[in-house]
Parts: structure tokens; sequence; C-alpha cells
């Protein structure tokens, strides 16, 4: 609990604190302090619900946080959608709403339903970053980057020397899951596989969590949508038709890193989270680091375990919170800038 400004001569009014995680799979909430409980429930969106209309996705997703939040509450909605971070306007999610572009000001939709609500709208990856920043940089780290590798893929980096977080006059920054995907496999980019956006062959068509189902399918790895649970022990037990599909979706990630590094040398850390690398864990984070060792030029000699393990942080599960992050958030809003 937090305290409101109180009007001349009166006690201060006692404030809800509410927060919401809002991803394409799971929706988590939580009201009051920090070590409240968590209330996690199935996501209103295209990926969990395919066959609804977008308008009927959209309504669900405003009616869940409105009866979410407690009365005169200040909320804070970490939400998994590009969001231009000057007007706070959401743009496009894959995963909550499919090949939809065009803009959406989902929090003018909040506030017009519940005005008694302070809502401040943040995308997720940023409020992630945000939460990393403030849990695992150290003194003299320049630029912090944070990589969510998930139902989507996104990442996020801070300037700490100028304490801001650079956005285009869009007001976005690190939406790589819908870049066209870095793959040397010539069946991988003979597929044209697709993405939640309705694009082919982007980042988020082969590494993403339904990316690894779509590669799997190419390669007839047998599971189906239970793949997600089998994937690890199959890669414990060293199942060489697993270890392909991992090399295979890491490999664009590995690719997008060296780049990252080749054009930002003050990149000095590097957080890696979301549902895929939680759920493979040391599987991926190895298969990674493998990559990312071995010499494709002389721009890239390769990274070095010592050197990987100074500057990239696996974020397992808990590690880095969005809700943390989306009530963080209001520290840093004034460090948006274009």
């Amino acid at each position: 609990m937090t305290s409101a400004t109180a009007a001349s001569g009166s006690a201060p009014r006692a404030v809800t604190v509410f927060a919401a995680d809002v991803g394409g799979t799971w929706v988590r909430l939580r009201t009051g302090a920090s070590d409240a409980p968590v209330e996690r429930l199935r996501s209103p969106s295209r990926l969990n619900h395919p066959d609804r209309p977008l308008a009927r996705l959209r309504e669900d997703m405003a009616e869940l946080l409105c009866r979410a939040a407690p009365p005169g509450a200040r909320a804070a909605v970490s939400f998994g959608a590009a969001i231009d971070h000057l007007t706070g306007e959401v743009l496009g999610s894959a995963p909550l709403w499919g090949a939809e572009t065009e803009p959406y000001d989902l929090g003018a939709v909040l506030r017009e339903r519940r005005p008694d609500v302070t809502w401040r709208l943040v995308n997720d990856v940023t409020a992630a970053l945000v939460d990393f920043v403030a849990v695992h940089a150290r003194p003299g780290v320049r630029r912090v980057g944070y990589l969510t590798v998930s139902s989507g893929i996104a990442m996020r980096v801070a300037d700490l020397e100028r304490n801001r977080i650079p956005v285009d006059d869009r007001g976005l920054q690190g939406e790589i899951g819908h870049l066209p995907a870095m793959t040397t496999d010539p069946e991988l980019r003979r597929a044209q596989l697709p993405c939640e956006c309705g694009g082919t062959n982007h980042l988020a068509s082969i590494s993403s969590g339904p990316g690894i189902l779509r590669v799997a399918e190419l390669l007839g790895v047998e599971g189906g949508s239970a793949l997600p649970e089998r994937f690890s022990d199959a890669l414990s037990a060293d199942d060489p038709l697993a270890r392909r599909l991992l090399e295979l979706c890491v490999a664009p990630v590995a690719n997008l890193l060296r780049t990252v590094w080749c054009l930002d040398p003050h990149l000095d850390l590097l957080g890696l989270g979301g549902g895929v690398v939680e759920g493979l864990g040391d599987h991926y984070v190895g298969e990674l680091c493998r990559q990312l060792g071995l010499a494709t030029s002389y721009a890239d000699r390769g990274r070095g375990r010592a050197w990987l393990a100074d500057r990239l942080v696996w974020c397992g599960p808990g590690a880095v919170d969005p809700l943390h992050g989306a009530e963080r958030f209001g520290r840093w809003s004034p460090g948006i800038v274009p």
C-alpha cells in the first residue's frame, strides 16, 4: 500500500497498488505489495482463441483489466504489445491480436471505463528491462539490454549513462521479432514459415514458442501441442532430432546478438529471458553460447565463455518480473525520448 496526496487538513488516503502483466498466453495480476499473491489467468488472446474476432478479443481484455482493478487503485500494466511510448497507443501484438496493425488506445478505453483508477500502460519488455536494470546493473555498465524469447520476441536497451530508453519517432525500440530471420539454413529459407503478425520468415516465425512448433513440424518432429513439455526431456536424452531443432531455432537469435554487439560495443550487459528460455533452461543457454563462440569472420572471432559470462545473464523463472518493472517505470518515463 502507498499513500496518496490528501486534501489539506485531512488524513492521508490509502491507495491500493494494482499490477498486471499481460502476455499472449497468460495474464498475471497482483493487488497490494510486491510480495502479495499473484493470480494467473489464460490471456484473452488470438494465440489462445484463434477463432474470436478482434473486437471481441479487445473487449475481453479491457473487461478483464477493469474487473480486476480495485476501486481507486493505482494500476501499472505491463502489456505484451508494441506500444508508442510517446502517446501510449498500442500499435500491434501478433500473439494478442494477430495481423492487426491499426493503432488502438487501450489506455484511453481503460480510463473511460474506470476513471476512478489511475492507469499506466507500458510495453512488457520495457517493464522487464526496467526491472532487470534495477536488479542486475552494476557500477560502470554503460548500456543494458533485455531480450525475451517467448510467444513473441523483442529486445530493449537502456542507456544508463544518460538514464534513457531511446525510441524512434513512433515511440518504438527493439521490435526485433518482426525483422527477417537471419538464417543460413536452406530448408528454413525456402519454407517461408508464417509469423502471427501476418508476415513470413520473421525472427518470431522460427525462434519464438510458436515458431519452434512450426520448425518442428517442418523437421517431422513428433509431439504436436505436447512438444514444449517433451522438448527438454528429448534434449536431456541427447535426441539428435531435438538437438537439430534447437540448433535451427537458436541460430537466428545468435546471429541477431552478433549483429547487436557489432553495432553497439557499449552494450555491457544483456538479460535473456522469456518462456522459451525459462522452459529449456541450460539447454537453450548452452546452445546459444556454443553458437556465439564460433568464429564467423574477422569481424566476429567468436565470444569466449568468460566474455559471455560477464555480459550475458540468463533470467530464470522469477529473476525478472514485468510486474515490478511496470511499477518502477515511472522513474524512467521522463527518459523515454526519440
